[in-house]
């Protein structure tokens, strides 16, 4: 084994560093996903949370005295659709793998070092595209009864993700279980404390029809 690895070039050897790791961490999630763990909505979107509806104060921070917050059995929420999110953590992880494999295979072929990127680039962004298209079918098929209906959220509980900020410090993530899957979702939370990633929340509140509100689960 240590002959064969330093046998490779210094080149090959940074296609399998990638390559190894974000293989382990695509069969986990692979894993994880068809066993009820995760969903196509357990991703963390690049975009930006658009919170343009929310009281924001001057430092940024959001009023939570002043903003409409939609409870257990109050009206007015809207269903939302699956939609094709290319720029995700999962297809991120789909990309760095197939661009580690693509350049081992490209470079044992023969060719040059620019086109064995040029094929690892190229087998990265096919393995993105086609991760973020079977997640968005399935998506639909799992939804084909109906869009999410974020109500449904209501009084479950769920896990943070990305930490809440105390008293509307800022718009951070939860994974919850609704319509009998984990999504990744939009949270802010009342409490005085900040609520870390892992902490078991529940969700009380809706805002704007995208944003959950959360507390400790006690």
């Amino acid at each position: 084994m240590n002959e064969w690895w330093e046998a490779l070039s210094s080149f090959e050897k940074i296609f399998w560093f990638i390559a190894i790791p974000f293989s382990i961490i695509l069969i986990i999630q692979l894993i994880m996903t068809f066993i009820g763990m995760g969903d196509g909505d357990t991703d963390l979107n690049i975009d930006e949370p658009d919170i343009s509806q929310l009281d924001l104060d001057g430092d940024g921070t959001i009023n939570m005295d002043n903003i409409d917050i939609q409870t257990e059995g109050e009206g007015g929420f809207a269903d939302t659709d699956p939609s094709f999110n290319l720029f995700t953590v999962r297809n991120f992880i789909a990309f760095f793998t197939l661009f580690g494999w693509g350049g081992i295979a490209a470079w044992n072929e023969g060719l040059s070092r620019p086109l064995t990127i040029l094929v690892a680039l190229l087998s990265g962004f096919i393995a993105m595209f086609l991760n973020a298209s079977m997640f968005y079918l399935l998506n639909r098929l799992q939804d084909s009864g109906g869009g999410l209906k974020i109500q449904n959220a209501l009084g479950q509980i769920g896990d943070v993700y990305i930490p809440v900020k105390a008293n509307g410090g800022n718009v951070g993530r939860v994974q919850i279980a609704v319509q009998g899957s984990i999504r990744e979702m939009m949270a802010i939370t009342r409490e005085n404390a900040d609520l870390p990633t892992g902490t078991v929340i529940r969700v009380v509140g809706i805002v704007s029809n995208s944003i959950l509100v959360v507390e400790r689960n006690k």
